[in-house]
């Protein structure tokens, strides 16, 4: 083996395990022991249902709105899937080298610089789970939202958000919770009924919003506005495109299933892959249709809620939509339940490879699923939504969630340069997932966006800034990272022994065998 590059195929299982690690042949069945439930066709549902796209694009509207208006809305998508795209066809080929449930640590281990691997091995983990979990709480408090906005049609004298916001996160956690630790097999299912649902609700609003709403000219497409604060318009304009980074956030949701897919190999990198395409095809359809049929901009951003209030305006009828929205809501549920299957499984990688403590990183033996590490996830999130209680402490919640979109782009920028420094070394072993020659150039752009989208992240997204407009994710990210540098000078440079080599190794053979 080169002292370069690191290859799963390397991996020797003793009775030490990796750096002196005891670890047990049993020790590790009791690790490795989930099943292979997903087909090609249910993760691919599984991927799509992560994002609605279309439906994000309505319900995150209004900063990338007071931030250049529907031009900035329109072209910022663009250039956001573009990169997104880039992202996701390098991580695509790394997945189809190594779907293992702990994704990116697993590769930045393989192919980063054998001098700083185990440092950046070390962050690259927490970077990782950390977004997923600060997202997961966005995700599911985000539904909730669109849940309350539902009823808020018909009953407007009901209050949303504090406790009654909470309780329902809580009742959705607890929903996920249960389908994950007993009724697991049928969430490849679920989703691929949500996976439909999908595409049924795009097809409903796209003809309703065409047939029953009044239109602007096709020119209102390049028409910009800046409600914003700022001055600057190239600096607005970026900060209008986190609205639309937002929407891709943890795009790899599905590589952390690979341990629990079949062909993991194929069908892991292409479900993933291609997902995004056809979220991002119908992102810029109903991207389109929101813009020509939306109601003056000042009019949507000075209201409570812009996507409520453009569906009313623009249908007419408060029983279409409350249909509209809450098949949305509907999705979202699926969109929760990917979120947190995901997360769960990442955070039982991570603590099955010592990031986290090794009793979360056990699979129980009757149901064949993490139900530990499902357990602290779902424990982990009610405690953020807590932070829903009281408009001080909200902000508080956003603060925490806000670092999944900085934490994931920082893992991204992590994975991309040493894959890339790996490419123009001593290469990447090819799978059935490769990009050929367009490889590198492609990694320079993925590398090339993801650095420059880091840049715009912490801005706030309105000036000027106040306790309540300030965007946390910068100090929090900080405090964090700052927190996992400690940790590994403090105890895991001298103590941690890096990803377990003899739980890859079976993963690793088992997907051989699938």
């Amino acid at each position: 083996m080169s002292e370069q590059k690191f290859e799963m195929s390397d991996i020797k299982v003793s009775e030490q395990g990796s750096g002196g690690r005891p670890d047990s042949a049993s020790l590790i069945e009791k690790q490795t022991r989930t099943r292979r439930l997903f087909s090609t066709s249910q993760l691919f549902a599984f991927s799509l249902v992560y994002f609605v796209t279309w439906g994000g694009l309505g319900t995150n509207m209004y900063f990338a709105l007071i931030n250049g208006g529907p031009v900035a809305y329109l072209f910022n998508f663009i250039i956001v899937f573009a990169g997104v795209l880039g992202q996701a066809a390098c991580l695509a080929e790394l997945s189809s080298i190594m779907p293992i449930a702990g994704a990116q640590y697993y590769w930045t281990y393989a192919y980063s610089p054998p001098k700083y691997r185990m440092f950046l091995t070390w962050i690259q983990g927490w970077a990782t789970w950390l977004a997923f979990v600060a997202g997961l709480a966005s995700v599911i408090n985000g539904t909730i939202v669109n849940l309350e906005a539902s009823v808020q049609i018909n009953f407007p004298d009901y209050i949303a958000g504090g406790w009654h916001t909470t309780v329902i996160v809580m009742a959705m956690l607890a929903f996920c919770t249960i389908l994950n630790c007993w009724f697991f097999e049928l969430v490849p299912w679920i989703e691929l009924s949500a996976g439909i649902l999908n595409v049924v609700f795009f097809l409903i609003f796209f003809v309703a919003l065409w047939v029953m709403s009044p239109r602007n000219p096709g020119s209102f497409i390049l028409t910009r506005t800046t409600f914003s604060g700022w001055e600057n318009e190239f600096v607005s304009w970026n900060v209008g495109m986190l609205t639309q980074i937002w929407l891709f956030i943890s795009f790899e949701c599905v590589i952390h299933m690979g341990e629990e897919t079949k062909n993991a190999r194929r069908a892991v990198p292409q479900a993933m892959f291609w997902s995004i395409v056809v979220n991002g095809v119908l992102g810029f359809l109903m991207i389109i249709t929101y813009i020509i049929c939306m109601p003056p901009v000042e009019d949507l951003v000075s209201s409570s809620n812009p996507f409520i209030y453009l569906l009313k305006t623009a249908l007419g009828s408060d029983t279409v939509t409350t249909v509209l929205v809450t098949g949305i809501t509907t999705i979202g549920v699926g969109c929760c339940l990917s979120s947190f299957s995901s997360t769960t499984r990442l955070t039982w990688a991570w603590a099955r490879d010592g990031g986290l403590p090794l009793y979360f990183g056990h699979v129980d033996g009757k149901h064949r699923v993490p139900m530990r590490a499902v357990l602290l996830t779902c424990a982990l999130v009610m405690l953020l939504a807590l932070l829903n209680i009281g408009t001080s402490t909200y902000v508080a919640f956003g603060a925490i969630t806000s670092l999944s979109s900085l934490a994931s782009y920082v893992s991204y920028a992590l994975i991309l340069s040493v894959s890339l420094y790996a490419r123009l070394t001593v290469g990447l072993k090819t799978s059935e997932w490769s990009m050929g020659r367009l490889g590198t150039p492609i990694n320079i752009f993925a590398l090339v966006y993801t650095l420059y989208c880091i840049i715009w992240l912490p801005f706030p997204t309105t000036v000027p800034v106040t306790a309540t407009s300030m965007n946390y994710c910068g100090p929090v990210f900080i405090a964090v990272m700052a927190g996992a540098v400690g940790s590994w000078f403090v105890w895991a440079k001298h103590n941690w022994a890096g990803p377990n080599q003899g739980v890859a190794e079976i993963v690793m053979r088992s997907t051989e065998a699938n």
